[in-house]
């Protein structure tokens, strides 16, 4: 049957990443599973949107050409056009990527790599323009005014990454006019005990801090000069501890205020500059953690900036992303961020072969290879049986399929 030869289409070392039996499993789980076969069923399309951000330049059946010549046994198919694979995806939904990319998200990052025991995150944001749809403008908005808007409607990502491997681990999406700080409350996968989450003063809250401290989370965030000022005490290194409250004269009148949390302040200088870098932190030992190298760390925040520009700049190949609708933008951007960690994976592994770190190598190189691993006639199917862990166990990795080497 020609659904069998299209599930045939594989992605190459990413299929190690996303196989047949998580995919299938994720598709059940959200309830999107074929109750009838279909010529392009759930588990294609997924593989399908994926290959669509692996090679963005390309249109949907340019995308499919590419996908095809990874195995030659396939032949020819008709019935397949732009019209059904815009209802496929459709039909798919943007959830089944979502629940795909947290199946996938985990830390890459060697023991030998935490900050004495504790795994460094950061948090942050960035844009993505979107098609100018009405759909999208109304979903996300664009910057300018309500009678003057410019340029291109433009989504929201805030997402939290592994400092050391570049691995993007959860990630929310809102609009242009969405805080941060809101879109970030969404965030909990891969935060909590062992964890040192790093972020600058656009995201402070004090309601977010007590709710990731409950969770164990650690953290270490730039503040502005204006909190924090109530000194308890000075310590030995020069850090002081100090009591952060809630604004009295915050605009959300009438709602129950955040208690007050107790805090360690560090302040220094970068040198050439003026500004006084305020940072507080919940590691309040300050022999265990001493305040230079406190200082040092947060420096590593501005790798999760590198990270986006991997996705946007290297990645996504074109200034704007290709879905007309919200369902299909937020659809897409899930799917690049497994193409992204698949990416990384990939990347740690080479890292770790050649003895060194995954920040160091080269993401180009490595999508690359990704890209032509997919396109050659050696490309991995994802009905291969060297491909198939069984399903909740999908992070193993099988040892039987060699690595490509990054050149």
């Amino acid at each position: 049957m020609l659904i069998s030869r299209l599930e045939r289409l594989g992605l190459g070392v990413l299929t190690r990443s996303c196989s047949p039996e998580l995919v299938d499993q994720v598709v059940g789980e959200a309830g999107r599973s074929e109750k009838r076969r279909r010529l392009l069923s759930a588990r294609f399309t997924v593989y399908f949107v994926l290959a669509m951000c692996l090679f963005p330049q390309a249109d949907y059946l340019e995308v499919l050409r590419l996908v095809k010549t990874g195995d030659k046994g396939l032949r020819a198919w008709s019935g397949v056009n732009k019209s059904s694979l815009t209802r496929a995806r459709k039909r798919l939904g943007w959830p089944v990527m979502r629940e795909l990319f947290r199946s996938v998200a985990r830390p890459l990052g060697a023991d030998s790599e935490l900050f004495r025991g504790l795994r460094v995150l950061a948090l942050d944001g960035m844009l993505l323009a979107v098609p100018d749809s009405a759909g999208n403008r109304d979903a996300f908005g664009k910057s300018g005014s309500a009678r003057s808007p410019m340029g291109y409607p433009q989504a929201r990502v805030v997402a939290v990454a592994e400092c050391s491997s570049h691995a993007v681990l959860d990630a929310a999406i809102g609009g242009f006019k969405d805080s941060e700080r809101i879109v970030s409350d969404a965030l909990d996968a891969h935060v909590g005990a062992g964890t040192l989450l790093l972020a600058d003063r656009g995201l402070w809250g004090l309601a977010r801090w007590h709710r990731l401290r409950d969770q164990g989370t650690h953290l270490l965030w730039r503040i502005e000069r204006r909190k924090a000022r109530r000194v308890q005490d000075v310590l030995p290194d020069g850090s002081y501890l100090a009591r952060i409250e809630a604004n009295k004269h915050s605009k959300a009148t009438g709602t129950v205020k955040a208690p007050p949390a107790l805090v360690r302040v560090i302040e220094y200088r970068v040198d050439g500059q003026a500004d006084i870098v305020r940072l507080i932190t919940s590691l309040t030992d300050h022999e265990k953690y001493p305040a230079d190298e406190l200082a040092v760390l947060y420096a590593r925040r501005w790798e999760i900036e590198l990270v986006f520009d991997e996705i946007k700049t290297h990645q996504r190949g074109r200034p704007v992303l290709r879905s007309q609708t919200p369902d299909g933008v937020r659809q897409e951007i899930y799917a690049h961020l497994i193409v992204h960690h698949a990416t990384r994976d990939l990347l740690d592994e080479a890292a770790r072969l050649h003895r060194s770190t995954a920040e160091r190598t080269s993401f180009t190189r490595a999508l690359h290879v990704v890209r032509r691993s997919v396109i050659a006639p050696s490309g991995f199917s994802p009905l291969g049986p060297q491909m198939g862990p069984p399903p909740g166990t999908h992070r193993d990795r099988p040892r039987s399929v060699a690595s490509p080497k990054i050149p």
